[in-house]
């Protein structure tokens, strides 16, 4: 099976890329190294550095990677930045609301 972990070059990220790869399972990490590192990255694993709200770019690598799932752990760990930032937040995370 192949995986696709987002954020897989962060701490609790790069943990699961190393657990995964333990398990025989073959990974694709998507980090935009905003503060992950390429060192924390399996060597194993293929590291695609770029963003996770690029549908583009993840279609391409769920596609050229017969990608099976998908973990997920991008994300800011920055207060505030992520206030600051809002809009550009809000606008990867789609949102359903109750009418």
């Amino acid at each position: 099976m192949t995986v696709l972990v987002t954020g897989g070059a962060g701490y609790i990220g790069s943990h699961m890329v190393w657990e995964l790869l333990d398990a025989g399972e073959s990974v694709v990490v998507l980090d935009r190294l905003s503060t992950g590192f390429e060192w924390a990255v399996a060597p194993e694993a293929k590291l695609v550095v770029g963003d996770v709200a690029d549908r583009d770019l993840v279609g391409q690598i769920i596609r050229d990677n017969k990608v099976d799932a998908i973990i997920h752990f991008a994300g800011s760990i920055v207060v505030p930045e992520s206030v600051a930032t809002r809009s550009a937040i809000t606008r990867t995370i789609p949102a359903r609301r109750a009418r």
